[in-house]
């Protein structure tokens, strides 16, 4: 969107905003999807293969950084591990709706102006859902967890974080990911093992899930694919724990059984 015309919008009233919004939105028949889960966690796999969908719109990027209405983990010092300041991220249907607003509007100006379904990824949404189905009608939610050792790892890898603060951020998040799910109306969880090593079956899923009457192309599931992994190239979708836990000693494996057991107990 050109400068001038988001200067022009700025300015404009209330109801020439909401006319300009909802002529974007286009959402008819269609809704919000966001995929939530934490750091390090195969959300961008995910993400990507769902906005390959051609009813789908992505993104170029993560929405939080499309917005300024949330907060950022580089913003507080607490990169990859925001659940030390549930403070600032954690937000409930009881919290303020306005940044909602906000950040539709900002969207808006990325989102292709078509129908289509909205795809949505950011890390700190994990600990939103509540909030997002409350001010993002209609949407539905695709929640991914993945193995602690492997997401632990690629935090400390990332950042240097130490393992057990990396063991208690898998557990938080994905203790208030698994609460908020039961309040949703329509969620599905999938775990990055799954979906890994049986792509088609978890596809044809997600498909039905999300009542896609066109399949997924699965010959992306062949074809390497751009994004951040332990080994820093493209590559078809596989099952990147090995390596993670290669990485990992003994006593970290046991540091991290030890923080996460309850919740794993409960996966």
């Amino acid at each position: 969107i050109p400068k001038r015309t988001r200067r022009t919008l700025a300015s404009s009233s209330d109801e020439s905003i909401s006319r300009w919004m909802e002529e974007r939105l286009q959402i008819d028949d269609d809704y919000w999807l966001f995929v939530l889960g934490l750091n390090n966690s195969g959300t961008s796999i995910i993400q990507r293969i769902l906005t390959s969908h051609p009813r789908a719109r992505g993104l170029p990027d993560e929405g939080q950084a499309l917005t300024s209405v949330f907060a950022r983990g580089n913003q507080y010092g607490v990169s990859r591990y925001w659940t030390v300041r549930l403070d600032v991220f954690r937000l409930t249907e009881e919290d303020d709706p306005a940044p909602g607003r906000r950040a539709k509007y900002d969207w808006l100006y990325y989102y292709e102006p078509r129908p289509g379904i909205l795809v949505e990824k950011s890390p700190p949404n994990a600990i939103r859902g509540r909030w997002l189905q409350q001010n993002f009608q209609p949407s539905r939610f695709i929640a991914v967890t993945r193995h602690p050792y492997a997401v632990c790892e690629g935090i400390r890898r990332r950042i240097g974080l130490p393992i057990e603060q990396a063991a208690q951020h898998w557990l938080v998040g994905n203790e208030l990911l698994l609460d908020d799910a039961e309040h949703m109306d329509r969620a599905l969880l999938v775990r990055y093992e799954d979906f890994c090593e049986r792509p088609q079956e978890q596809l044809r899923l997600m498909q039905d899930f999300l009542n896609l009457e066109e399949p997924f192309d699965h010959e992306l599931l062949n074809q390497p694919l751009r994004i951040q992994n332990i080994d820093g190239k493209a590559q078809p979708i596989q099952n990147m724990n090995a390596k993670s836990i290669e990485r990992l000693a003994q006593d970290e494996n046991a540091a991290i059984d030890r923080v996460t057991a309850p919740l794993r107990e409960r996966l």
